[in-house]
């Protein structure tokens, strides 16, 4: 007979990476032993628990952003004691460099979590903190559910937050709407700006639109939705926007066509470009990313993620073009600490 003791054992070691939890392995044991749930099938629970996701979630950020030097069981800890904060709590709290909000706890509970303890791009609201003023308004496209609107608006003079995904622009507008004395400072738009006006398709990956990586640039699937673009220079001539000094980018590849059509808006304003690149999304990367770079090369200064200057090239380099980079293009000078 096989020993499930060890068995069950060498699971929770494997794929929690823990001793098991008392409660859980009398559970999981009791139906092994009569039967009722063989190997493949206690695996599959592993491989499906929230538990397991979330070790893969918290290692991948890991490996993204080297400066992270505490342990999945660390960030673990602390995504639990953040679960426990906001149980059955209508709005979750999110703080930042002495900025707080507010977003509604029934969607994307987890991504809160892993924004909060530090794990979500860890270096982005230092960016605001460096480039934001109360002086001038930021854009902010590929808004997604708010999580840097609602920073940004509280930095700049008002925000312009744009999402063209239906789903994710619901729950933005649920979450800026869960912060009353911000709603003024943010004004919402579901456009999709293109290099040109007219039909795009968005499609969405596997997780369905809502989540992060819908996109405008994937070929027309049964999956897609149909829905109308506008150029840059058509946004702006909407909002009637002209005090922009700072924008965020993040756009799922489609970058490679808006940047070359704001060029001269880019050229007029040198607005600083918070720029999230993708390069694994476009079909022809190296050409996709030259237009990019021959935008970007206007400005004087390129900065990483970490704030640290760097040189136009860094978003061609092998590793860059494999994975994608966030970088900034500004006009200001930072003085290096």
């Amino acid at each position: 007979m096989k020993n499930y003791n060890q068995i069950l054992k060498q699971y929770y070691k494997k794929y929690l990476n823990r001793e098991p939890d008392k409660e859980g392995f009398a559970h999981y044991l009791s139906l092994l032993e009569v039967g009722k749930l063989n190997e493949e099938e206690l695996r599959n629970k592993f491989l499906n628990s929230d538990e397991y996701k979330a070790r893969r979630i918290i290692q991948e950020q890991i490996d993204q952003y080297p400066q992270l030097t505490h342990t999945i069981s660390y960030y673990q800890t602390k995504i639990n004691k953040f679960f426990s904060q906001h149980d059955s709590k209508p709005k979750i709290t999110i703080q930042k460099n002495g900025k707080v909000y507010f977003v509604n706890s029934s969607h994307f509970k987890f991504f809160w979590a892993t924004l909060q303890v530090g794990l979500w791009e860890p270096n982005i609201f230092n960016i605001f903190d460096a480039f934001l003023d109360s002086n001038h308004s930021c854009i902010d496209l590929g808004a997604w559910i708010g999580p840097t609107v609602l920073y940004e608006c509280q930095k700049a003079r008002h925000c312009y937050a744009v999402e063209p995904d239906p789903v994710a622009f619901k729950i933005l507008k649920d979450n800026i709407d869960c912060n009353p004395s911000l709603i003024s400072r943010v004004s919402l738009s579901d456009d999709c700006i293109m290099d040109s006006s007219g039909v795009v398709y968005l499609t969405p990956f596997e997780e369905g639109l809502g989540a992060s990586r819908t996109r405008a640039l994937s070929k027309k699937s049964s999956k897609s939705l149909k829905i109308n673009s506008v150029t840059f220079e058509q946004f702006i001539l909407k909002n009637s926007i002209d005090d922009c000094n700072f924008i965020k980018l993040d756009i799922e590849g489609a970058e490679y066509l808006i940047l070359p059509n704001m060029l001269e808006f880019l050229k007029k304003k040198k607005p600083t470009i918070y720029l999230s690149t993708h390069p694994t999304f476009m079909s022809n990367p190296k050409k996709s990313m030259k237009k990019i770079y021959d935008v970007i090369k206007i400005y004087d200064n390129i900065y990483d993620d970490r704030l640290r200057k760097v040189e136009h090239e860094f978003i061609l380099s092998e590793d860059k073009m494999k994975r994608g980079t966030q970088v900034i293009v500004s006009e200001k000078k930072l003085v290096p600490k």
